[in-house]
C-alpha cells in the first residue's frame, strides 16, 4: 500500500469519526426535552455565528504561521450549551468556516477540509465529553463553592480538545510528509497551545458573562479586542524579529559580494526542494528561513579567512568550521529561529557522518540541515566566484550524484535532480538511471515523493 493510500485510508478515517460523533450527537439532541432545544435555540445561533466569526479574524504571524479566534466560539459553545447540542453547533460553524474558505480560494483540498473540521469536531467531542462526564458544568453554575472544582475540569477540557485537534492533523502531516510525528506535534504545539489557551480562557469568560445576562455578554468585546490586540503585537513583534536577523545577516555582503545572491539562489533551491517533499507550509518556511541565514555565523570569522582567495590551511579550514556553531549561538537567542537553530548548526553534516561540527549521520542530521546541504552545494558549483569560474550544470549534477550516500541523502538529491529536469534546468544526455528514479520516488515521470 503506497503512502497516498494510506493518507486517503486515514482521511477516510477521519471523515468516518466525525460522522459518527455528528450521529451520536443527533442521536443526542432526540432526548433533550422540547423545553430545553427551545431555550437553546437562539444561544446556539448566536454561538454558531461568533463562532464562524472568529474563525475569519486570521492573526498573520509569518507567511504560513496563521492564528484563528475561532476557539472563543467553541469553547463558550461546550460550556453554554447541552453537549450533544453544542456538538452539532460547533460542526454547524466549522462547516461555515470552511465553506466560507473554500469559497476565498484559501482552502484548496477536501482532504484539508476534513482532517481541519475534523480535528476540531472530534477535539469538541474528546473535551468537552469529559467535562460533561464529569459534571462539569453542574460544577460551573454552582452557586457553592463546589464551582471551584470546574476549574481543574475546564483546564482538562481545553487541554483535549487541543491536543486531540492537533493530533489528526499530525497525522495528515507526517503520513504527507514523511516527517517525525512527534516533531510535528511538538512544534505546532509549541506555536499554537499559549495562543489557544488564551481563547479558550476568554470563550469561558464571555460563557460566564452569556450566563448571568445576555446582555453582559456584550462586554466581552472589550477582552476579545485586546485579545486581538495583543496577539497582533506579538506578531508584529515577531516578524520585526525576523527581519532584524535578516538584514544581521545579510551585512555580510560587505564582506563577501557573493554572499547576498547566493543567499537568495538558495532560498529558492530550497523552498523548491523541500516543497517537492510535500512538508506543511509552515515547515517549508521554516527551512527557508533557516537557509536565510545559515551562513551567519561568518560574522565571527575575520576578514583574512572569509574573504580569502585560494584554499585555506589547515588552521584557518578549522576556524571557518566554527561558523555553524557560532551562527546556530547566535539564533538560539530569538525565539523565532529556535527551529533554525539546529539547521543551521547541521548544514555541514555529512550523510555518512564525516561532517561537522558533529559528525552526525543520516537520518540523525535534522532534515531541513540535509535539505540545505545539497542545495548548498548545487549553488556554490554553479557559482562564479572570483578564483574561479563555476561549473556546468552537467558537472555540479555528476558531483551531486557522486556525493549521494556519502555526503548527501540520497533521496533528496535524487528528488533534487529531478527537479532539475522538470524544469528544463538539467537534460541528460542518456536516460535517467533506474536506481535515480526508484530514490526519488518515481518524480522523473511526474509522480509525487513518496
Amino acid at each position: 500500500m503506497t503512502r497516498q493510500h494510506v493518507l486517503r485510508f486515514y482521511v477516510a478515517l477521519i471523515a468516518a469519526l466525525t460522522l459518527g460523533v455528528l450521529g451520536v450527537g443527533v442521536v443526542g439532541v432526540t432526548y433533550l426535552s422540547s423545553q430545553t432545544l427551545i431555550r437553546n435555540l437562539f444561544p446556539a445561533a448566536l454561538l454558531i455565528a461568533v463562532s464562524w466569526y472568529g474563525s475569519q479574524r486570521r492573526v498573520l504571524v509569518s507567511e504560513s504561521d496563521i492564528w484563528l479566534m475561532g476557539t472563543v466560539g467553541y469553547i463558550a459553545t461546550l460550556v453554554l450549551l447541552p453537549f450533544p447540542l453544542a456538538v452539532l453547533a460547533v460542526a454547524a460553524s466549522k462547516g461555515l468556516a470552511e465553506a466560507t474558505l473554500l469559497a476565498k480560494k484559501q482552502r484548496h483540498s477536501w482532504k484539508g477540509v476534513t482532517v481541519n473540521a475534523g480535528g476540531t469536531i472530534l477535539g469538541v467531542a474528546v473535551g468537552g465529553g469529559v467535562f460533561a462526564s464529569l459534571n462539569g458544568v453542574s460544577y460551573l453554575w454552582s452557586h457553592q463553592l463546589d464551582s471551584v472544582f470546574a476549574l481543574p475540569l475546564l483546564l482538562v477540557m481545553i487541554l483535549l480538545y487541543n491536543v486531540t485537534n492537533e493530533l489528526v492533523v499530525v497525522g495528515a502531516i507526517t503520513l504527507t510528509s514523511q516527517e517525525n510525528p512527534w516533531s510535528v506535534f511538538w512544534r505546532l504545539s509549541r506555536a499554537a497551545l499559549i495562543p489557544e489557551i488564551s481563547l479558550a480562557l476568554v470563550g469561558i469568560v464571555f460563557a460566564v458573562l452569556y450566563h448571568s445576562s445576555p446582555i453582559m455578554a456584550a462586554f466581552i468585546v472589550v477582552p476579545v479586542m485586546f485579545s486581538l490586540r495583543a496577539f497582533e503585537s506579538v506578531a508584529t513583534l515577531r516578524r520585526e524579529t525576523v527581519e532584524a536577523v535578516l538584514r544581521m545577516a545579510e551585512h555580510l555582503d560587505f564582506r563577501d559580494t557573493s554572499t547576498y545572491e547566493h543567499s537568495q539562489r538558495l532560498a529558492d533551491l530550497t523552498r523548491r526542494l523541500a516543497s517537492a517533499l510535500e512538508l506543511t507550509p509552515e515547515h517549508v518556511e521554516e527551512i527557508v528561513l533557516a537557509s536565510r541565514v545559515h551562513d551567519l555565523g561568518k560574522i565571527g570569522i575575520s576578514n583574512e579567512i572569509l574573504l580569502k582567495q585560494g584554499p585555506l590551511s589547515e588552521e584557518e579550514g578549522d576556524i571557518m568550521r566554527k561558523h555553524p556553531v557560532i551562527g546556530a549561538e547566535i539564533l538560539d537567542s530569538y525565539s523565532m529561529f529556535k527551529s533554525s537553530v539546529s539547521i543551521v548548526r547541521h548544514h555541514h553534516e555529512r550523510w555518512d557522518g564525516k561532517g561537522y561540527p558533529e559528525g552526525l549521520s543520516g537520518d540523525h542530521i535534522p532534515l531541513g540541515a540535509r535539505i540545505i546541504a545539497v542545495a548548498d552545494s548545487f549553488d556554490a558549483m554553479t557559482a562564479d566566484r572570483p578564483y574561479r569560474k563555476g561549473l556546468s550544470v552537467d558537472d555540479a549534477v555528476e558531483r551531486l550524484k557522486a556525493g549521494m550516500g556519502t555526503q548527501y541523502d540520497p533521496k533528496l538529491c535524487a528528488i533534487f535532480i529531478q527537479i532539475l529536469m522538470e524544469e528544463g534546468i538539467y537534460a541528460p544526455s542518456e536516460a535517467v538511471p533506474g536506481e535515480l528514479h526508484l530514490i526519488a520516488g518515481g518524480r522523473a515521470s511526474g509522480g509525487r515523493a513518496s
